[in-house]
């Protein structure tokens, strides 16, 4: 029974060996430089180099930016996503309209970034040079990201019990009213899932950015990750890996953010 048990754990055992190399042991390496006065000179320092990072304009600024494209984009494409999945469930589309809606996911970045520059800069402006070059970011995250999220949502809408929704159609209940109160709730754990798949493509945008605007963009689109990117250009390890463990940080509060939220509305559910 014991050997029966340990199987599983032969089986993932490789990409678990990889994982540790690739991924954990880095991480945990990197506060050695996170704390040191330079990569190239290993004198403690302490947290001196957290405190100058905070205190950092370009941090700052990069870090407000995510935190803007962040919530704008997160809940436009939550609603956006959930809209269009039960648009087509309620419609029974045809599978070429689902799989249109996913293509974009399967775009490369270069292709993307091609498209998105003829589109921001037809007139006078260049959407991404002006003030309002955020907007040309989250629709490039909607574009790339919905696909995705409304498959998940139409999988979670596939798999409602219809008894509970014909229940409340006997007890008088609208078309609103069934939303509220029956599919939403139920398709609350889907929302939690799309929201953390959400919080990991938001930084995939990065890529695109790059290929747009470089690694000194207009300073309204300016992103952690073109922060991290130039310190590692410029070999500044300690700022970089410093910034790293900040912006870890950062991602764990929002998924615990997430996670509790999701918790709390399940037990509300339960509850009633």
């Amino acid at each position: 029974m014991k050997i029966k048990n340990f199987k599983g754990y032969f089986f993932i055992m490789p990409s678990l060996i990889g994982f540790s190399m690739l991924y954990v042991i880095p991480f945990l390496l990197g506060l050695r430089y996170s704390v040191s006065r330079s990569g190239f000179d290993d004198t403690f320092v302490g947290f001196t180099n957290y405190r100058n990072i905070i205190n950092s304009l370009s941090f700052r600024l990069a870090l407000k930016n995510n935190l803007i494209f962040l919530f704008a984009g997160l809940t436009i494409i939550i609603v956006l996503s959930f809209v269009l999945a039960l648009i087509i469930h309620e419609i029974n589309a045809p599978k070429i309209l689902k799989l249109c809606i996913v293509l974009p996911i399967a775009i490369p970045s270069a292709t993307v970034a091609g498209y998105f520059r003829e589109v921001f800069a037809t007139g006078a402006n260049n959407l991404m040079d002006s003030e309002f070059a955020m907007i040309g970011v989250i629709l490039i995250f909607l574009w790339r990201s919905t696909g995705y999220n409304l498959i998940i949502y139409l999988a979670a809408l596939s798999q409602l019990d219809k008894s509970v929704i014909e229940a409340s159609e006997i007890d008088g209940a609208n078309y609103l009213e069934k939303l509220r109160h029956v599919i939403i709730p139920l398709v609350t754990p889907a929302t939690f899932f799309v929201s953390i798949i959400s919080i990991i493509n938001s930084f995939k945008i990065y890529k695109d950015l790059y290929i747009l605007q470089g690694n000194y963009p207009n300073p309204k689109i300016y992103m952690l990750q073109h922060y991290m990117n130039n310190k590692f250009r410029d070999l500044e390890y300690e700022k970089l890996t410093s910034a790293a463990y900040l912006f870890a940080i950062f991602i764990f509060i929002i998924a615990l953010m997430f996670y509790y939220m999701d918790r709390r509305y399940i037990k509300k559910i339960g509850e009633n």
